[in-house]
């Protein structure tokens, strides 16, 4: 259309590196000389940011009555945009083109002073799933491989072409090298790292992980790159990015490698017992091995979300699994959606499509179909009478409806263990398809053990129940010592500080005071009360100093109070959340070591 006499004569396309923007660029360019124009071509890599620069640069589109002027990486020069508007543009002939690649978005000065009538941004967000398959069976990818590589590349067209020479030496840090640009000093590649390991970057996790850093700088920085994407509790690197960054940094430097990602995962295992549970999710984000990501992980995230039930979603459903010969299991699921909605959670993607839905259920709260459910009913009688806990979370199915090899199945997973209002359960109950590998490797991993008795075969469906014991830490204590291990590492110790501080926490979770210490009492009411009690006597460690007081209050107002949320305590101090929480574990970790000692002197 630029070519064809549309109005527009500036186009600025942007996108992540990889993306295909040079690509692009360069085609557009062949097109025009095709049409006749003179094509001048420039590169923000190979100009210094100087009007005279530019301006000899330019001097070619200056004599020729139909010019198109490509800059590409135009974001190594983008200072220059000023100038570019009130004087370079104003002085090129009506008939010239400008077309910009940039991994930045245009500034809003295209937009302003008229800009707009003869400018269009254009931003490149990645192939379809279908052109990525074509362009891998073009580069002689085996249909095999073909899928695996296409989920890797995340929308990426350079992803799939180095994706082709995986194997040889170089190809993985070429990709990273391409993806990061100009954009990286060697400085700055530790601060980029934590960024690749962590599910979510904070100024706060950056300062635990790195000693010494300013958190709050190196964030900055970390946001300014364009391959950041802001979300709302922090900053997550593009995906494709973060992948390479990974496996560059496990390929040169395995150790360190582990070492930030123990480093990440205590800083996130003390946010979530201090109450910050849904940390579970980020904490998992660490762990490596696929036969655990396959069925908890939010990989997928970017592509699906966890959403409610809505209108059409019952009849959509019915009709996939009816397709597959499942009607009468539907007839008796489908009781949970029409009656018990509130534990049901659909994996819908951007444009509202079901990608597939869970039903989980927690013993405390089970809803009355469950206690006479073919499969949850024997479930809900085995956690109470044999297991005796309430600190359960009960699936009674995550279905990936995709067929994309149970890529779903991990949000799912998640999604049902954030979803049921258990706080860092302790045992997890997982349906296992027999037929479904994927599903018995999920189950072994985790060391679930089978328990026939509770196996069901009725209504068209075959399934094994696998009970998981995560510990007396829970599920929070178990990812954290996976992680460990799995970096090769042996998983701290618990000191007495760090028991007298989950004791503090468990006012707040009343499915694991039921399991604390048999010395709190016999009735929930009667451990409740000893321990409120034990945690005011513990208080005499503040003294009168204005921190001090403020210390105080906030595990007042946390543990003993009316059970507000974090947030609205927060709130009620004028505090912001990170700061906060930054204070209130401190006044934990304090209360807990009073604790510790006062059972020392005890004893």
């Amino acid at each position: 259309m630029l070519l064809a006499g549309d109005p527009v004569r500036l186009l600025y396309v942007s996108g992540a590196g990889g993306i295909g923007k040079s690509t692009l660029l360069r085609a557009m360019g062949r097109r025009a000389a095709d049409a006749g124009y003179a094509v001048v071509t420039l590169d923000g890599r190979d100009l210094q940011p100087f009007p005279s620069v530019l301006n000899e640069a330019l001097a070619p589109a200056m004599v020729n009555d139909r010019t198109l002027v490509v800059i590409d990486s135009y974001e190594m020069i983008s200072s220059l945009d000023g100038w570019l508007r009130e004087v370079v543009i104003p002085d090129l002939r009506d008939s010239t083109i400008v077309v910009f690649g940039s991994r930045q978005r245009p500034s809003p000065g295209w937009f302003e002073g008229g800009w707009d009538a003869v400018f269009e941004s254009m931003a490149l967000e990645g192939l379809s799933t279908r052109d990525l398959r074509e362009l891998a069976q073009a580069n002689g990818v085996p249909l095999p491989e073909v899928d695996s590589l296409v989920r890797q590349a995340h929308g990426s067209p350079l992803a799939v072409t180095v994706g082709v020479h995986a194997g040889q030496p170089g190809a993985v840090a070429d990709l990273a090298d391409r993806l990061l640009g100009h954009e990286v000093d060697s400085d700055r590649y530790r601060t980029l790292s934590v960024a690749a390991i962590a599910r979510v970057t904070t100024p706060e996790l950056l300062e635990a992980v790195q000693p010494g850093t300013d958190g709050h700088e190196a964030y900055k920085w970390l946001a300014d790159r364009s391959f950041s994407e802001p979300l709302a509790d922090g900053i997550a690197l593009h995906t494709l990015v973060a992948d390479a960054v990974r496996a560059v940094l496990r390929e040169r430097d395995p150790t360190g490698e582990g070492e930030l990602r123990r480093r990440i995962a205590d800083f996130l295992y003390e946010r979530a017992l201090a109450g910050q549970f849904a940390l579970s999710a980020d904490l998992q984000h660490l762990v490596v091995d696929p036969n655990v990501r396959w069925g908890f992980s939010a990989d997928i995230g970017s592509r699906y979300r966890i959403d409610e039930l809505r209108p059409g979603d019952i009849e959509i459903i019915g009709s996939i699994l009816h397709s597959v010969g499942l009607d009468e299991w539907w007839e008796i699921t489908s009781a949970f959606f029409r009656r018990h909605p509130d534990f049901v959670g659909i994996a819908r993607d951007g444009d509202g499509r079901i990608g597939g839905y869970y039903v989980a259920i927690a013993p405390a709260n089970a809803p009355e179909a469950a206690e006479t459910d073919v499969l949850l009913g024997p479930w809900l009688r085995y956690v109470r009478e044999t297991l005796r806990s309430d600190s359960a979370v009960l699936w009674r199915e995550a279905v990936d409806l995709t067929g994309e090899h149970g890529q779903v199945t991990a949000l799912l997973g998640t999604a049902g263990i954030l979803g049921v209002g258990v706080v860092n359960p302790r045992y997890g109950l997982l349906p296992i398809a027999p037929e479904l590998p994927m599903a018995r490797a999920f189950g072994e991993a985790l060391n679930a053990e089978h328990v026939p008795e509770l196996d069901v075969s009725a209504h068209g469906m075959e399934l094994e129940c696998h009970v998981v014991d995560f510990g007396p830490r829970g599920l929070l204590g178990f990812q954290r010592d996976w992680i460990y291990r799995e970096t090769g590492a042996v998983p701290p110790a618990e000191s007495g500080d760090a028991d007298a501080g989950r004791l503090i926490r468990l006012l707040r979770d009343p499915n694991g005071l039921a399991h604390g210490p048999a010395y709190l009492g016999h009735t929930p009411s009667e451990r409740l009360e000893n321990l409120r009690q034990t945690v005011r006597e513990a208080l005499a460690v503040f003294g009168d100093s204005r921190d001090d007081v403020l210390a105080r209050a906030i595990i007042e107002a946390a543990y003993l109070g009316d059970g507000a949320s974090h947030e609205a305590i927060a709130r009620r101090f004028h505090l912001s959340r990170s700061a906060y929480f930054r204070r209130l574990q401190a006044a934990t970790s304090r209360v807990g070591s009073e604790l510790a000692a006062r059972a020392q002197r005890r004893c």
